[in-house]
């Protein structure tokens, strides 16, 4: 995979990308969780932690602007092997536009066995959550949780996250949690967890 080619800083799209972000983030803070899309310098991270057999697809839930689902694609994950899960109904609309021939789905994260198409049901390599779990309660995280197991048996997911220490009580969640990356140069500074099943 080759390595994260970032948009140049004060560009056209990365201006619409910010505009448009804060907009949602005025809309629902609880979506988005940050009023800026996520950095060069962590979407790269998220990127290279990504795993994807050749009958596998990478799923990006609550994808925003498309700053990472943009990382991943130039870290080589083929479009048509990326599917982006975006709940809001403008943020699929711009995706679609932004990404061509990237499978987005306008759906609900925390239905994944319906939003994913079935003949994707256990054929997810990478499960990438940019939803803001850590203001959620309990019974929500482990809806959220149960919901990707329902897709990804066993596999986890990665949690990009400004929360220093584990954003979620993974042992009342019955996970394994580990810290994969770190990054000083998002703002704010993120982390990116790896969340797998105790069991």
């Amino acid at each position: 995979m080759s390595d994260l080619a970032a948009e140049p800083r004060g560009s056209h799209t990365e201006v619409r990308n910010a505009g448009l972000f804060f907009r949602r983030w005025l809309a629902n803070p609880l979506q988005m969780g940050s009023i800026i899309p996520s950095s060069p310098a962590l979407c790269a991270k998220i990127a290279k932690l990504v795993t994807l057999a050749e009958d596998e697809v990478v799923v990006e839930l609550g994808a925003g602007t498309g700053v990472i689902s943009r990382a991943l694609l130039a870290h080589g994950v083929p479009p048509e092997r990326l599917v982006v899960v975006e709940i809001v109904r403008d943020m699929a609309d711009h995706l679609r536009s932004v990404l061509p021939g990237v499978n987005v789905i306008c759906g609900d994260a925390f239905e994944l066995s319906r939003a994913l198409p079935e003949r994707l049901h256990g054929k997810v390599g990478t499960a990438i959550c940019g939803i803001p779990l850590v203001m959620l309660p309990l019974e929500q995280q482990q809806r959220f949780v149960d919901a990707v197991e329902s897709v990804a048996p066993g596999r986890g997911f990665l949690l990009y996250t400004y929360c220093i220490t584990s954003p979620l009580p993974y042992g009342k969640l019955n996970l394994t949690a580990k810290r994969e990356a770190w990054t000083p140069l998002n703002f704010p500074p993120a982390s990116v967890w790896r969340y797998r099943p105790a069991h």
